[in-house]
C-alpha cells in the first residue's frame, strides 16, 4: 500500500489555508479593553445642590447603529472602509458606557440648577422629563480625525409630548495612531455633547418654569 503523502504544491496549498482560518495560530497579542470616561465633578464645575424643587429627568438607554454594537472598536479608514480592532475592545457594551457616561456628565453638570439626572430604566424614581439619545456615528481615524453625530430629543413624561429636538455634531483630533487616543478623543466629544445638553436644558426649563 502506498503511503499517502502530500505532494510539496498540496501542502504549501494547504499551509496557507491554515494561515487565512486562523489555525495555525498567526500573529497576537494580549487584547486591551477600553472605556469612555466622564467628567470628574471638578470638571464640571458642580456646585451646592438644593433638596427643594428639584426637576427629574429619566435618560433612556443610548441606541447606537448596528456597526458599533460589537465589542471591537470600529476605526474608519477612509469613510467608506471600516476596520475592527480586533485585539482592542470595549470593556462593556457601547450603548450602556455611553449611557452611563452620559448619565455621569448630567448629573455632575446640572446637580447645581436643581436638576436631576438618573437612569430611565430605574422605575423607582418618578421622572418629570424623559431624554432620548441617538448616536449615529462615533468613529475616526488613529491618527486623525474623529467624529460624533447625535440627534437627541426631550419629551415630556406624562403627556409625552416632544419639548425638543437636536442634532450635534463634533470632531476632534486623535493625538496619535493610538486606539487609546481614538477612545480619549471620543470621551472629549462626549463631554461637549453632556455641556451642550445641559445648556439647552437650563435654558429650555428655565423658561418652561416662569
Amino acid at each position: 500500500m502506498k503511503a499517502n503523502l502530500l505532494k510539496p504544491k498540496h501542502l504549501a496549498i494547504m499551509i496557507c489555508w491554515l494561515a487565512l482560518t486562523g489555525c495555525l495560530g498567526g500573529p497576537s497579542g494580549p487584547t486591551n479593553f477600553y472605556m469612555l470616561s466622564p467628567l470628574s465633578p471638578s470638571q464640571a464645575g458642580t456646585s451646592a445642590a438644593s433638596a427643594e424643587g428639584r426637576i427629574r429627568i429619566g435618560l433612556v438607554t443610548v441606541v447606537v447603529p448596528e456597526y458599533l454594537n460589537r465589542n471591537e472598536i470600529v476605526v474608519n479608514l477612509d469613510n467608506t472602509v471600516y476596520r475592527l480592532a480586533d485585539f482592542n475592545q470595549w470593556a462593556e457594551p457601547l450603548n450602556n458606557n455611553l449611557t452611563r457616561v452620559l448619565e455621569e456628565n448630567l448629573t455632575n453638570l446640572l446637580r447645581g440648577d436643581s436638576i436631576d439626572v438618573f437612569l430611565a430604566s430605574d422605575s423607582s424614581i418618578p421622572a418629570d422629563y424623559r431624554l432620548e439619545v441617538d448616536v449615529l456615528r462615533l468613529d475616526g481615524n488613529l491618527g486623525g480625525q474623529v467624529a460624533l453625530i447625535s440627534q437627541w430629543a426631550l419629551l415630556e413624561t406624562e403627556e409625552g409630548g416632544l419639548i425638543l429636538m437636536r442634532r450635534s455634531e463634533y470632531q476632534e483630533l486623535a493625538a496619535d495612531q493610538t486606539v487609546k487616543e481614538l477612545v480619549l478623543a471620543q470621551s472629549r466629544m462626549i463631554e461637549n455633547l453632556s455641556r451642550d445638553i445641559a445648556a439647552v436644558i437650563k435654558k429650555t426649563l428655565g423658561i418652561k418654569k416662569k
